[in-house]
């Protein structure tokens, strides 16, 4: 929750500030998560203690989020050639290994491995963002005027002329149609979110165990991964408006394969959607972003992005859990299915190109 509500603030101070670029914004916020995961590591306290410095880590990781997505835009800005979808599932990639790893690394030391391996990513992180080389100048986001030009499915960039940064209220009538998108955004991920949190719980109603559920999440990394790789591809074919409204498409044939499934191997079999769906969506809303917001804005539009991600999972795992027990798995399927529904049309709705932007650069 925290995480969700700071996103738009430090992009927002991001999106205004002269003094820093992108990288030093990047690499302080990092820094502020290895404090408490050394005292974490090298200190060990109360559950409590604990509990609080990994809020406070998490809320590290979810705020770098729209930061991490606008060095995309940065350096394509640049006439650089970048590929956010094999990053993308470079991450899928190694976040499944890493979860392997963590599992026998754990079962084998104990818990005190946790913070070790948060340390050692994070001070990696850092490492890793110092080799970026990017540039300050007097412009709307401390970075050169060339970031104005919005992006292209194509990977080009296409010209306007900055405007003063939007926020409140001035920022909504702007952007409206990109609200309604992000409004979209939380339903998907509600249900996203419902499906993924209590699949345990999905795959016992049809005599399955834990082992069917990994099988099923497998399935959903695997169909996934390839999509993200060749998106970019897809990206110069498609235009990222359309993308999203096909990914929105995708999540409510997902849902509607789930609530009409009666066996494991039909839930097994619903995964491959997420190929339409999840594996379409991310990339997409990043470019989308990209391409609608002005450059003032823009990585303001990355953290409404993410937080908007962040509040379906929210919702999903709150009121998915709340349904399952007062009326059992199929009514969450159900709302689920209602949830997907809701997103799609308001995606299909709020997804238009830039071009239909107004001479006052309302949307």
């Amino acid at each position: 929750v925290t995480g969700a509500i700071l996103q738009p603030w430090i992009a927002a101070a991001a999106d205004k500030s002269e003094r820093y670029t992108l990288r030093q914004r990047m690499t302080g916020i990092t820094c502020l998560g290895i404090v408490p995961a050394a005292v974490l590591m090298l200190a060990p306290g109360s559950r409590f203690l604990s509990a609080g410095l990994l809020m406070v880590i998490m809320v590290v990781v979810s705020v770098q989020q729209p930061l991490v997505n606008a060095v995309n835009g940065y350096y394509i800005s640049r006439g650089k050639s970048m590929n956010f979808g094999v990053a993308r599932a470079t991450g899928s990639l190694g976040f499944a290994v890493l979860s392997w790893i963590m599992g026998y690394l754990v079962a084998a030391f104990g818990e005190r491995v946790i913070p070790i391996a948060i340390c050692f990513l994070l001070v990696t992180m850092v490492a890793v963002i110092s080799s970026f080389r990017m540039e300050r100048d007097k412009s709307c986001n401390g970075e050169t005027i060339e970031a104005a030009e919005p992006f292209s499915g194509s990977g080009k960039r296409t010209g306007t002329s900055p405007r003063a940064p939007g926020s409140g209220w001035a920022l909504i009538k702007k952007y409206r149609r990109f609200f309604l998108v992000l409004g979209g955004i939380v339903f998907l991920f509600a249900f996203h979110n419902m499906v993924n949190t209590y699949l345990i719980q999905i795959m016992e109603r049809f005599g399955g165990n834990s082992s069917d559920m990994g099988t099923s999440i497998a399935i959903a990394a695997v169909c996934e991964i390839p999509v993200m790789v060749l998106f970019s591809k897809l990206a110069e074919k498609i235009s990222p408006n359309r993308l999203i409204k096909i990914a929105g498409l995708g999540f409510l044939l997902k849902a509607g394969a789930i609530w009409l499934a009666g066996s494991v191997l039909m839930v097994h079999a619903s995964q491959l959607l997420q190929a339409l769906s999840f594996a379409i969506l991310i990339p997409a809303s990043v470019y989308y972003s990209d391409e609608v917001m002005e450059a003032q804005d823009r990585i303001k539009g990355q953290a409404f992005i993410t937080a908007s991600i962040t509040a379906g999972g929210m919702v999903g795992n709150f009121f998915g859990g709340k349904i399952i027990d007062a009326a059992g798995v199929p009514a969450m399927l159900t709302a689920g299915v209602v949830c997907a529904g809701a997103g799609m049309v308001l995606v299909w709705i709020g997804a238009v190109p830039a071009k239909g932007r107004g001479e006052d650069g309302t949307l």
